[in-house]
């Protein structure tokens, strides 16, 4: 579908576009979890033309229920909705997936999916099928009216959004214009792919009976939210309140949509298992002459990317990576398989900071939620303070070997120090702890006056877990 230049959207655009910019894009970070659902909320509402989602994980919790409900009310008004899920990864039924499929506006597909579908028997598809189910789409994207678009860590959950006791601490960026044309093309390379399967292949196709009682379930769950303490916050949030106002930052400047191709997940396929997105940012990590910033989830450099790193720092870059600690990860073999890597690192000069399990001061917009735990989400890396990268790619062997990626890279000095500065007030002594080795060349983890000997924050449960995974041969699938 072409870019609708005289939507809402469209205009907006354009009335923000600077003079003699048609060939660059404008960007902004969204970094909060009621920001980032306010930003989605906004312009599915904006939508007029065509709404296209494309995400690994989507959940039927809060925030999933609020975006679907958003989703069916833009295809009543005549907007084209298409979503593509991977199959593994999404947390709905099949049957809802079908009935919210039923609506002629509306098309669903499902990436690389099972063939035995069922609570019982995907787990013998599973098994079965392995060989061509570890190939997954991990890519987040959605696009409105083919000329905005939201890409970063987040998949559609109560976790990416500040609404549970895990608070992925994430970074999203919104981008519009010349861009816009190349984001849209990649999705349609998705949804038009082999791998891409129209729900109603997989499934009985409901009637209108079951698309009635599930709009009375959307509506319903939507009124229970609309005085909650947290949509309050989300309608409060300051990209809602700039929104309004029209008060959005926009950096413009040159940039370039990297993404692996669909047919990385067919294991028949010449690309297969081609690291094609990986090759572009390393590309882009050669050219860093004096700062190379990461901010990963999951850091597993293996033995070529360590000595890569180490290389860096002996040609005078400055490389600094965030990552998880094992208190606040969400998966222990990734970290049970990055924990060998740190002393090497550290020895080469390259400096490592893990994320609290408590970061900064965490507080919820619910009261009925308390204290959350904190764990970083992010992919986003820093060239220079020139170029930013922000997508859905870990710094693993899953994301560049196994899984679909895509992201931005914007060539944009300003909008990379907004990320500097974020790198920089996530790295402080409130938000992360600094790995360093002593005297005697023993790990320490070191915040202000602060130094502790082992992994801080984690049982004694959870450090002997970790280390009988570091046994396991499953680098290479982690």
């Amino acid at each position: 579908m072409l870019p609708d230049r005289d939507s809402e959207i469209g205009r907006y655009v354009r009335a923000h576009q600077p003079p003699d910019s048609e060939t660059l894009s404008g960007f902004t970070l969204v970094h909060t979890g009621t920001d980032a659902l306010a930003a989605r909320l906004a312009m599915i509402d904006k939508a007029q033309r065509s709404l296209d989602l494309q995400y690994y994980i989507y959940r039927g919790d809060v925030t999933g229920g609020l975006i679907a409900e958003r989703l069916l009310s833009a295809a009543d008004r005549g907007v084209r909705v298409r979503l593509l899920l991977d199959d593994i990864g999404s947390g709905l039924r099949d049957f809802d997936v079908a009935t919210l499929n039923h609506h002629p506006n509306i098309q669903i597909k499902l990436f690389n999916p099972l063939t035995l579908r069922g609570q019982v028997l995907k787990y013998f598809s599973k098994l079965g099928e392995f060989g061509r189910i570890n190939y997954r789409m991990h890519n987040k994207l959605m696009i409105v009216d083919s000329q905005m678009f939201i890409t970063g860590g987040r998949n559609i959950g109560d976790e990416y959004f500040s609404l549970s006791l895990m608070d992925f601490q994430d970074i999203d960026i919104l981008g519009m214009g010349f861009i816009s044309r190349e984001v849209a093309r990649s999705f349609d390379d998705y949804w038009n792919a082999n791998e891409s399967v129209p729900v109603d292949h997989m499934t009985r196709r409901p009637g209108d009976a079951a698309e009635q009682r599930l709009r009375k379930r959307l509506r319903d769950h939507r009124t229970r939210q609309d005085g909650s303490a947290y949509l309050a916050a989300v309608r409060r949030s300051p990209f809602s309140r700039m929104l309004r106002d029209d008060r959005i930052v926009w950096h413009w400047g040159e940039a370039q949509w990297l993404s692996d191709p669909p047919t990385k997940a067919d294991p028949g396929h010449a690309t297969n298992q081609e690291p094609i997105l990986g090759r572009k940012l390393m590309n882009q990590v050669r050219l860093s002459k004096e700062e190379l910033l990461l901010m990963s989830a999951y850091f597993i450099p293996g033995s070529r990317g360590e000595v890569f790193l180490i290389d860096l720092v002996r040609h005078g870059v400055d490389v600094r990576v965030l990552t998880n600690s094992l208190a606040s990860t969400d998966v222990l073999a990734v970290h049970s398989a990055y924990a060998s890597y740190r002393k090497p690192l550290l020895e080469g000069g390259v400096r490592l900071w893990e994320l609290r399990r408590q970061a900064g001061e965490q507080s919820h917009t619910s009261a009925i939620l308390g204290e959350s735990q904190a764990s970083l989400h992010a992919k986003a890396f820093v060239f220079d303070r020139e170029r930013l990268f922000v997508g859905s790619v870990n710094l693993d062997p899953r994301s560049i070997v196994l899984n679909t990626e895509a992201g931005v890279l914007v060539h944009q000095p300003e909008l990379a120090m907004e990320l500097v500065s974020l790198f920089s007030h996530w790295t402080t002594d409130d938000f992360a702890y600094e790995l360093v080795l002593n005297d005697t060349g023993q790990l320490r983890w070191k915040a202000g006056d602060e130094q502790l000997h082992s992994e801080p924050g984690a049982s004694r449960f959870r450090r002997s877990a970790a280390w009988l995974l570091g046994w396991l041969p499953i680098e290479g699938q982690l």
